[in-house]
């Protein structure tokens, strides 16, 4: 299993999705989070904090930002 955060832009903000994936099927094991961040920064301490909780060292981060 991994995380898996995406980072959209929504304006002045960031919109980030964060989700719990499999690494075989890379198919969602949960429902996705959808949050509105200020800075991409603080999307990746959610998503580290998360993967910390599933005890897992990283994630992915895919940013469609520009």
């Amino acid at each position: 299993m991994f995380v898996r955060l995406m980072i959209q832009e929504a304006g002045e903000e960031f919109r980030a999705t964060l989700s719990q994936r499999d690494d075989e099927s890379k198919a969602a094991v949960s429902e996705p989070e959808t949050f509105v961040v200020k800075t991409k920064d603080e999307a990746k301490r959610r998503a580290r904090a998360m993967a910390r909780e599933l005890g897992l060292a990283t994630f992915r981060v895919i940013d469609k930002a520009q």
